[in-house]
């Protein structure tokens, strides 16, 4: 069957299924497997103990749990989801939108579809980071403690890599697309509620209210010590709904851009 004598639906699916293989062979080519892993798992583990350790200091001994959870998401979020603006780079440096603009299928479709394997590689490599941070902390019953509640992580890191997502196409014929993404990522992390407890700082705590990450460890936090969590979640959840639209909103913007002058150089 070719892909004229295909169903709609079934159209629809294959040319996604395609956009996802053509994601991995991208990422595999901009970050090979091996050096990946070597460079960027140390650095999360690092990450994951120096915040553990870090607390344990600061706040004693009973702090270090609280700590690791915060732990877990910085190396989540800086460590492994950022990649994923690489997909929106790419298309600029390449020169390579036109033929995204030009097709049948819907632009930002192609984009979120190209950026699921950084999303599962990135969420891979966070879990064996998880797993020898917990280890060379004495952590592992913890990191147990923790399994459940990884849906919750995945959807996190899908909120984060949604608005870095927007912002990088947002600003690209700005030439602040390393820039834009980098100084939101920073922003949410500092909201995140990772290195301070809510309740410490008023505006901090109302940036971080309406960004990923931070809604989501709450729930984790909560979910651990027995308390209700299923509102922070579905907050969480909304986060990441927003952010996707932001994407489709910016990729609006881009497309009429491009069709406007009549050139995809984002200048």
């Amino acid at each position: 069957m070719t892909t004229h004598e295909r169903a709609p639906t079934s159209l629809s699916l294959w040319r996604t299924a395609e956009a996802v293989r053509f994601g991995w062979r991208e990422y595999a080519a901009n970050y090979p497997p091996a050096a990946t892993a070597f460079a960027t798992v140390p650095k999360g583990v690092l990450q994951i103990v120096f915040f553990t350790v870090l607390g344990g200091v600061v706040a004693g001994p009973d702090h270090r749990q609280y700590a690791f959870v915060g732990g877990l998401v910085i190396a989540l979020s800086t460590t492994n989801t950022v990649n994923v603006i690489n997909v929106p780079f790419g298309d600029k440096y390449y020169a390579t939108f036109w033929l995204i603009r030009t097709g049948d299928m819907p632009v930002a479709a192609v984009l979120y579809a190209r950026a699921v394997p950084y999303l599962a590689v990135g969420f891979g490599l966070f879990l064996v980071e998880a797993a020898v941070a917990a280890a060379i902390l004495g952590m592992s019953d913890l990191a147990l403690r923790v399994l459940p509640w990884l849906p919750v992580f995945a959807l996190m890191a899908c909120g984060y890599a949604l608005l870095g997502l927007a912002a990088a196409t947002l600003t690209i014929a700005k030439r602040a697309d390393v820039l834009a993404p980098n100084l939101l990522g920073y922003l949410t992390m500092l909201c995140s509620g990772a290195f301070l407890p809510p309740n410490q700082v008023g505006w901090i705590d109302a940036i971080g209210s309406v960004l990923p990450v931070r809604h989501g460890l709450a729930a984790v936090r909560a979910g651990m010590a027995g308390r209700p969590w299923l509102t922070e979640a579905l907050l969480e959840l909304a986060i990441c709904l927003v952010a996707a639209v932001l994407g489709l909103l910016a990729v609006t913007v881009q497309t009429r851009r491009a069709t406007r002058h009549g050139h995809d150089d984002f200048a």
